[in-house]
């Protein structure tokens, strides 16, 4: 396997994992970055804000109007 097959088979508790199968698995750390915030559905809740962090690194500063809205909604959800 590959570092990362490793990682993530490590992760779900399978002693294998390759290209192409769905693995879920429990994460140190959800990243939601900026420009998530420009096409996502108004999200209601994350499973667990302690373990997530809010970027905002790709569209700074805001170089058009709607990344300048998607800063807005990003600071506004982690809020």
């Amino acid at each position: 396997m590959t570092m990362v097959e490793k990682i993530l088979a490590r992760a779900s508790g399978r002693p294998a994992v390759q290209a192409g199968d769905t693995v879920v698995a429990k994460v140190d750390m959800n990243i939601l970055i900026d420009l998530m915030f420009t096409q996502w559905p108004d999200p209601l809740s994350i499973a667990d804000a302690e373990r997530t962090a809010v970027i905002l690194d790709h569209a700074v500063p805001a170089p058009s109007v709607v990344d300048a809205n998607a800063a807005v909604l990003a600071r506004e959800f982690a809020a």
